[in-house]
């Protein structure tokens, strides 16, 4: 019964999943034949239900019911672009792009339902892009605070909070969607030019504001969200007619499709979201000589960028992390130099990847200033605003580890001395010398165990307990990938192991106190964890010359684990 009632399940979940909602186009259709065909198992469909899915949706409202807004040349074509462009198996690669650019698809309530639906529709592994280009405007409230809103189709200048989309509610609810990664792009502007426009009495009031509002700051952005938008508030968003486009949407396009190598910082034949706004960034100031200046606002935790162009191989290849800054125009860190490593990446506003690890970080203002600087580690994926480089952990250099070891004789003649394996403890401690992800180390550790010493005499095998204390130092060097530090090393051992005062011992020379050196040759694997915690893994080979027979000195090995704690100081 109950595999009768999964069949069923996975088949209505077939079923509705050829049902597309009006307006999408989904890349990669194709005609089917009527007739049987190999169906697919439980667990198969299940887990197709379940993968991970990139969806958009593009807004273009070019016509408007009341005439107090103009209608726009290019906006319908702008979201159509951009969709096309997304849903391209060449391009962007997703799963499905909805469309709302026909007059009736622009309306308020039709917008709203469909963020509605993608609400309740999309889960946290999805990615999501929303894109609108129209009209944007602004009224006042009561306490003379500005209120910024986007212009559907049937707004009505009167009465802006019931017809029109207001922004602030747009983000708040843009950032509540489950989705894991997030972009919402908005070709719109709020000052009464272009691309927006404001009732006269409004306009008079704006141009008297103390303090203009800033499009995003005091929206909090989910864990990996990107808002971009195609000019700061103040500055117009234009359309032009020689490119047929919004000029940011125009550019960011380009970014897409025709400079897409440009574009790719990186180099890695992907473009993210924070490459393709930089380069769109870029062309719009320049082609409207400084007019039009768009700005952005990211937060990105771990592995989450949002890759809008490329091939989905290159996407799950992805490892980058990034530092940016997008701040006010005049602001300390406008025009400020970033040195990662001790070399010059770039002035901001921008974004600039770099190789997960650690990594030295400094911004330099333009007077010379030092306005950052710190070692902080990057995550692949993890954007770090560079504003807020003091609030990171700052990496700690020196550390101390502890934890249980391991060791075992690879040659025999070491059994009678630290038998054939001894289990003990270690104490431990090292100074990183990395101002980069990678670097020389210097380490030391005390460590003590006991084993059973192993004798023969004449017939009689015995054992007795025997201590072995051990120091050591000396050089590695260490590189960091992700939360990960690979190493090696040589070191320098000094081990003692005590006397056994026993009868049936006789003249046996390995009864007697020994102290001996060793070189050991090491391996490292520390895992980072939370905070100053971290999982240190250890493994060595060690080479002693030592005469235990009397007959001269051989070289004897032995090998060793220690799977411990380090805390960096």
């Amino acid at each position: 019964m109950l595999s009768r009632f999964l069949a069923l399940a996975v088949s209505l979940l077939a079923l509705s999943a050829c049902v597309t909602p009006r307006g999408a186009v989904v890349a990669d259709s194709a005609s089917r034949t009527k007739g049987f065909s190999t169906s697919q198992s439980t667990a198969e469909a299940l887990e197709a239900a379940f993968q991970p899915r990139r969806i958009a949706v593009v807004i273009g409202v070019g016509t408007y019911q009341d005439k107090a807004f103009p209608s726009l040349k290019w906006a319908v074509h702008d979201a159509e672009e951009v969709g096309r462009i997304l849903a391209d198996a060449d391009y962007g690669g997703f799963d499905r792009v909805v469309h709302l650019t026909r007059p009736e698809e622009g309306r308020r309530d039709r917008i709203l339902s469909e963020l509605i639906s993608l609400r309740n529709d999309l889960r946290r592994q999805d990615t999501l892009v929303v894109y609108f280009s129209g009209h944007g405007t602004m009224s006042l409230d009561s306490d003379g605070e500005p209120r910024l809103f986007l212009v559907a189709s049937d707004t009505g200048p009167g009465d802006l909070r019931g017809t029109a989309v207001e922004l602030a509610e747009v983000q708040r609810f843009f950032s509540e969607i489950r989705a894991e990664r997030k972009v919402l792009i908005l070709d719109a502007c709020y000052n009464g030019e272009a691309k927006s426009t404001l009732q006269p009495t409004v306009a008079q009031r704006v141009q008297r504001l103390d303090e203009r509002p800033t499009l995003s700051r005091k929206v909090r952005l989910g864990e990996a969200e990107a808002h971009l938008f195609a000019s700061t508030f103040g500055r117009p968003a234009r359309e032009d007619d020689s490119l047929q486009h919004g000029v940011y949407t125009y550019h960011l396009l380009d970014a897409l499709t025709w400079n897409r190598l440009d574009a790719d910082d990186n180099g890695d034949g992907l473009v993210s979201v924070y490459e393709a706004h930089d380069h769109a960034r870029k062309g719009t100031i320049s082609f409207t000589t400084g007019s039009q200046i768009p700005e952005a606002y990211f937060r990105i935790v771990g592995s989450n960028d949002v890759q809008l162009v490329g091939s989905p191989e290159a996407r799950l290849e992805e490892q980058l992390g990034a530092v940016y800054y997008y701040g006010p125009v005049g602001d300390s860190f406008d025009g400020a130099t970033l040195m990662v490593d001790g070399r010059a990446k770039g002035s901001f506003p921008g974004t600039y990847t770099l190789a997960p690890g650690r990594h030295h970080i400094r911004v330099v203002g333009l007077d010379g200033t030092v306005l950052q600087e710190r070692s902080v580690r990057v995550v692949a994926g993890e954007a770090l605003a560079a504003e807020g480089l003091r609030s990171q952990a700052p990496l700690r250099n020196a550390y101390l580890s502890a934890g249980p070891a391991v060791r075992f004789a690879l040659s025999e003649d070491l059994h009678p001395l630290i038998g054939r394996a001894h289990a003990g403890f270690q104490l431990g401690g090292g100074y990183r010398f990395l101002s980069g992800p990678r670097g020389l180390t210097l380490s030391g550790a005390l460590g003590y165990a006991q084993h059973q010493a192993r004798f023969t005499d004449e017939s009689t095998l015995f054992y007795r307990p025997r201590h072995v204390v051990w120091g050591q130092a000396g050089l590695g060097y260490r590189a960091s990938v992700g939360r990960l530090d690979l190493g090696v090393g040589y070191r320098f051992r000094v081990q003692g192991i005590s006397a056994l005062d026993e009868p049936v011992c006789g003249n046996h020379s390995a009864c007697d106190r020994w102290v001996y050196l060793t070189q050991v040759l090491v391996a490292e694997q520390i895992v980072h964890l939370r905070g100053r915690w971290s999982l240190a893994i250890e493994e060595f080979v060690g080479i002693s010359p030592l005469d235990e027979d009397g007959e001269g000195p051989k070289a004897q090995f032995d090998a060793g684990l220690t799977i411990g704690v380090q805390v960096g100081l």
